[in-house]
């Protein structure tokens, strides 16, 4: 069944004002989603009623169908707020889009009546113990998944699995599964950054996703999907990777923004140890703190600029070449190290500021737990890029 197209869709400057609204709800806030370990549900409301969640939802499904970089610059100010929200609206926010791609059955489940939808993405070979069959039209799911960043507010999870094919061979394939079917441990996510995303362990048991709610995983990687019978936007036209990547990208620098902002604030009001003058008299100190501020601007006008190319390219129906996705690869990796070496050098200004619990110290270890997420590794995707510049063959699967 087709949705509804939405009727009245918001200027990427309106969002991003109601984004910068809520920064004083989100300080407020942030604390307690470390306490949790999840991000609230009134937090949860308020994002899906400000529409950040339709930025990417296609406009077939009642949705915006804007480009991504709508959806990170409305990051960037969630996470002046609040660092735990502003990962999850940067990469469940981009995740409407990936349900786009499945076939239009079961978009017909995620956005019926043209809904909003939080959707959650378990792929990055984050299962364990995972047990899949097939049973005539239904896939029979039992196993644990780890790093389910959101599962508290989500309404869907895409899980990427190995399953059998009526051939006797095996195959991955990305399944929707309600958010309802999981147990949730809420008890696992014990960790010493990214408290409040609550990316916790979850568990399916004899769970039956019917086959209209798969989708081939190398076929998705090849822009090969069912979803376009319904969605003809741009993004439907932008390799997977390449825009994935950018998700997790974008919290990072943005979360580089909240902690220039505290930065700033900590010091206006600071005395130095050892000196009788304000920090904001210590030319060494706003020197550094000038320096890193470029810098995440920098990695942040990077993300724009990627990202809006992509869109464009995506217009004007142009393929996406080796050597643009290995690169894509790459600057993601790039903008994650220069706002966490800009990050660092925001901690070292404030020196003892870091030592009580607060925002400069939260801010600080999520920016790091953060830039572990396995496709901001730099040497990884720069030896892809390198290879794709001489003109060597990419590794057999090369995520790209």
């Amino acid at each position: 069944m087709k949705q509804e197209k939405i009727r009245v869709i918001p200027t990427e400057t309106a969002l991003i004002s109601a984004a910068r609204d809520l920064i004083p709800f989100l300080r407020d806030a942030g604390s307690s989603h470390d306490t949790e370990k999840r991000l609230s549900n009134r937090v949860a409301e308020k994002l899906r009623d400000a529409g950040f969640f339709r930025i990417c939802q296609s406009q077939e499904n009642g949705g915006y169908g804007l480009c991504p970089s709508t959806l990170w610059r409305v990051t960037r100010e969630l996470a002046r707020g609040d660092s735990a929200t502003a990962w999850i609206v940067a990469l469940a926010g981009l995740h409407p889009w990936m349900a786009g791609m499945f076939p239009p059955a079961a978009q017909d489940d995620v956005f019926e009546g043209g809904r909003d939808a939080v959707v959650i993405a378990l792929t990055g070979n984050v299962g364990r113990g995972v047990n899949a069959t097939l049973d005539g039209e239904y896939y029979c799911l039992t196993g644990k998944w780890t790093y389910a960043s959101g599962i508290d507010v989500a309404d869907w999870a895409s899980v990427l699995v190995d399953v059998p094919t009526t051939g006797g061979s095996r195959e991955l394939r990305l399944l929707l599964v309600p958010k309802s079917s999981f147990r949730i441990d809420h008890e696992s996510w014990n960790v010493f950054g990214m408290q409040g995303t609550g990316s916790k362990d979850v568990y399916l048991e004899d769970e039956r996703v019917p086959a209209y709610r798969t989708l081939s995983w190398s076929n998705l990687q090849r822009g090969i999907v069912p979803g376009t019978e319904r969605n003809r936007g741009p993004m439907f036209r932008i390799p997977h990777t390449s825009l994935f990547v950018m998700s997790v990208a974008a919290p990072i620098v943005a979360v580089s923004y909240g902690l220039l902002d505290h930065t700033i604030e900590a010091m206006k009001k600071r005395f130095p140890a050892g000196t009788s003058a304000p920090q904001t008299e210590d030319r060494f100190s706003v020197a550094e703190l000038g320096k890193a501020a470029s810098k995440i601007d920098m990695a942040f006008n990077q993300l724009m600029h990627d990202v809006d190319e992509m869109w464009d390219q995506a217009v004007a129906e142009l393929p996406f070449t080796a050597e643009q996705r290995t690169r894509y690869r790459i600057s993601g990796a790039t903008i994650c190290d220069t706002a966490l070496a800009s990050g660092d050098d925001l901690a070292r200004i404030v020196g003892g500021s870091l030592l009580p619990r607060g925002p400069v110290e939260r801010y600080f270890r999520d920016l790091h737990s953060m830039a572990a997420h396995f496709l901001m590794q730099a040497n990884h995707a720069g030896e892809l890029y390198g290879r794709a510049l001489l003109g060597v063959d990419l590794p057999p699967n090369a995520r790209i």
